[in-house]
């Protein structure tokens, strides 16, 4: 049965959320600033990752690697593909607004979310639209869910943690509760 794109997109965005459902993408995730503006300039640019490797992934596993039964090769070939896309998001980045990405490029390069999508579009079979709409909204849950953390991070630096809690223990506790939320949907 094939699904809906509206499935796929409220999949993708919250009930899929590939970062508090999956664990992809975590140490981005946890280790992202407690800056808003940060937390989302960083979510839009794995979006943006997420989007161009989707679209490029599919196209070379469908026309290069099935048609020469190489699918052995997914997750090889899928990782350079990223590794390239995340390089030339970087350099359009650095030329549009004039500042290189600098920490932020490994983080984006490296995400475990980023294959997570990839990999998932060719094994749900989804056609070229169907793994696009997949890559932009898990791209979406992924911003959402960084905003959100950023914004419950900031009112844990508030209040009185125990000194056992501080901390990874804390966020840790504050993501889990965040996903048993998105979970409810």
């Amino acid at each position: 049965m094939e699904k809906s794109l509206f499935a796929i997109l409220l999949g993708g965005v919250l009930l899929n959320n590939y970062a508090l459902q999956s664990f992809l993408g975590v140490s981005t995730f946890l280790g992202a600033s407690r800056d808003t503006k940060k937390a989302t300039v960083m979510g839009i640019a794995v979006t943006v990752v997420m989007t161009l490797s989707g679209f490029f992934t599919w196209l070379v596993n469908n026309f290069v690697l099935a048609a020469f039964g190489l699918e052995y090769l997914q997750t090889l070939v899928f990782v350079a593909i990223i590794l390239a896309v995340s390089y030339l998001v970087g350099a359009a980045a650095k030329a549009v607004t004039k500042k290189c990405l600098g920490v932020w490029f490994p983080l984006v390069a490296l995400n475990s979310a980023v294959l997570g999508v990839t990999l998932n579009n060719v094994t749900e079979g989804y056609d070229l639209l169907q793994a696009l709409v997949s890559s932009v909204a898990v791209g979406l849950g992924f911003l959402l869910a960084m905003v959100v953390f950023c914004g419950i991070r900031s009112k844990i630096e508030e209040q009185y943690v125990p000194k056992a809690f501080r901390g990874l223990p804390i966020q840790l506790m504050a993501a889990s509760i965040l996903a048993l939320a998105l979970f409810a949907f």
